[in-house]
């Protein structure tokens, strides 16, 4: 039997991404990206920052854990030869550890040679590509047609893959449909809201709504594994101590090295002067302690009860406010719906199953219970 069970894949520990190149054949609405070029990452850069992390990563793996090599751009695929080169180096050094290699890609540069490369390797990549639903939410953010991007191919070779869906008060009124009609085609799309994003009065509203369509549609649908946001776990309001400020939401400066294409060490790809243009951000990140959760809450945000839930962003933070812990407050209505309807959704979810839970499910499901009885009653 298929097993469509919600679990997550907890082996990768370390994430090392590479900048590849600042170049991008889009233009997508949303995109952080403000001052693209046309620098690359040359090989003798890469082999220099795999060397290290290699090396100290084999010092503190666990035997359990995999490493994760991650290509970003611009558009990686642009510079498609250095990821060949990369990965047949990475080879030929013979690690002691597992390495995966993953790629966030538009899709649009899949030509046939680059198809047939990454199928012959398929066990040692993954490809997240971005695909915003409806044929009219996909050109309206990323000005490409559904029909130029290789769904059917990415699906074939990755069959547990999904593609990252971004929403925009735009495309926000046919999120569902839009998931709905990939999600009959086979395919898996994982949500989100886009950060650093203009969100205006009502769209909380027409969240809601969507998220109330679409988790009717994983409750009629039990054979269909529930995507993000649907499979969020609010681990954190299980912490014995609900006091204490909330841990980091992210790897960012800690478990996530995110190199420029110079070699240049960041917290995330966030920081980069090639998405916000500041000279200053070396200086401004080596007065960061990343290791320090206090530093990532803003002081007025300590009492509110969405803090645990709250899917802040800490390099916008940083960008749109200089802070870290400045959160975006546009979007507290937005994470309010969020976390009302995907926690009542993931109770009536779980309890409805016609077989046993798993162990995570049940961890799920007490997590959503405690959320729900957080949020159900707050009107902001």
């Amino acid at each position: 039997m298929k097993d469509i069970s919600i679990k997550k894949d907890v082996r990768t520990n370390h994430i090392c991404s590479l900048m590849l190149t600042h170049t991008c054949n889009l233009n997508c609405v949303y995109c952080f990206e403000k001052f693209k070029s046309d620098r690359q990452m040359s090989f003798g850069t890469a082999r220099q920052i795999l060397e290290k992390e290699y090396t100290d990563y084999q010092s503190s793996m666990a035997p359990d854990k995999r490493m994760n090599v991650d290509f970003m751009g611009g558009e990686p695929l642009i510079n498609f030869d250095l990821i060949k080169q990369i990965y047949e180096w990475t080879i030929s050094q013979h690690l002691p550890f597992e390495v995966i290699f993953s790629v966030t890609t538009n899709g649009t540069l899949l030509d046939n040679e680059k198809r047939l490369w990454f199928a012959a390797h398929a066990d040692h990549f993954r490809l997240v590509m971005s695909v915003d639903g409806s044929e009219f939410c996909q050109t309206t953010n990323r000005g490409v047609s559904v029909d130029m991007l290789p769904l059917e191919f990415v699906r074939e070779t990755w069959p547990s893959s999904y593609f990252k869906q971004t929403l925009t008060h735009d495309t926000l009124p046919y999120y569902a449909n839009g998931v709905i009609a990939l999600t009959e085609r086979g395919f898996r799309v994982a949500s989100s809201l886009a950060q650093g994003h203009t969100w205006k009065d009502g769209d909380d509203e027409i969240y809601r709504n969507q998220l109330r369509l679409l988790g009717q549609y994983y409750i009629e649908h039990q054979e269909i594994l529930p995507q993000t946001p649907f499979d969020n776990l609010y681990g954190q309001l299980l912490d014995e101590n609900l006091s204490r400020p909330p841990r980091k939401i992210c790897g960012s400066g800690t478990s996530i090295h995110f190199y420029d294409v110079d070699g240049t060490l960041y917290p995330c790809h966030l920081f980069l002067p090639m998405v916000h243009g500041k000279k200053s951000v070396l200086d401004d990140i080596r007065r960061i302690d990343f290791n320090d959760d206090k530093k990532f809450v803003d002081g007025k945000c300590l009492t509110c009860p969405l803090l645990r839930v709250c899917n802040t962003c800490y390099g916008f933070n940083y960008i749109n406010r200089g802070d870290v812990a400045m959160r975006d407050l546009g979007m507290c209505h937005l994470y309010l719906a969020e976390a009302q309807e995907v926690s009542a959704f993931q109770i009536r979810y779980i309890t409805s199953l016609q077989r046993n839970a798993t162990d995570y499910e049940l961890l799920l499901l007490q997590s959503a219970m405690r959320c729900y009885e957080m949020v159900r009653d707050i009107s902001l």
